[in-house]
């Protein structure tokens, strides 16, 4: 707690100041589930679309321009390979082959098994690599996969967006291995449980 004075009319006062921002469990698991929720029917729009790699930058325009902490986006084909991508500036990625990175190993072979929205967990970080959220959306068409529509997001604009910048010290972990880790835990913290798209968070925090 922190003291306060106050001077008017020649009197002073003097009061504690409890702590002004608190986040229970229910407001924190509403504030992820809704945040992920707007994401992922925005890429539900873009997929809606059938964009293909010639007007997929048209097509996800307006996601990139709403999209709070937007990094980048890419078109990826039903075998993981980067087609296009949103930016130009990003060009290197087309013709990436996704399945050689090992974290998605899982998700790839989910994919092809149940086409549904998948979400990543926070990875990446350093000068050059910020650390990133990524978002995919199946392209189906006639019950067939047809590709993949993927979006990241930095992890600052997801923190803040959910209230987890204003916390003292939280973990997110993901598939029961830790993906994030900040500040210093003390014995109590609040801890939430989380179904999120073909993935399982527990975040653990304390305010």
């Amino acid at each position: 707690m922190r003291r306060k004075v106050f001077c008017f009319l020649g009197l002073c006062l003097i009061f504690t100041q409890s702590k002004l921002f608190a986040l229970t469990p229910k407001e924190l698991e509403e504030n992820i589930k809704n945040y992920f929720a707007l994401n992922f029917s925005r890429l539900r729009q873009v997929a809606s679309s059938y964009p293909q790699p010639n007007n997929f930058r048209e097509i996800m325009k307006p996601v990139a321009e709403e999209t709070e902490g937007f990094f980048g986006a890419s078109l990826i084909s039903p075998d993981f390979i980067i087609l296009q991508v949103y930016y130009p500036s990003h060009f290197l990625a087309r013709g990436y082959d996704l399945k050689k990175v090992k974290e998605l190993e899982y998700f790839y072979k989910l994919m092809q098994e149940n086409p549904q929205p998948q979400l990543s967990e926070p990875a990446g970080g350093g000068p050059l690599n910020p650390r990133l959220i990524a978002m995919r959306y199946p392209i189906v068409k006639e019950k067939k996969l047809i590709g993949v529509v993927s979006m990241m997001v930095r992890e600052e604009a997801f923190l803040k967006a959910v209230g987890l910048d204003k916390v003292k010290a939280f973990r997110i972990i993901c598939l029961g291995k830790l993906a994030k880790e900040k500040g210093k835990f003390s014995a109590e913290y609040k801890e939430i449980k989380l179904s999120l798209p073909s993935t399982e968070w527990i975040i653990q925090y304390q305010d």
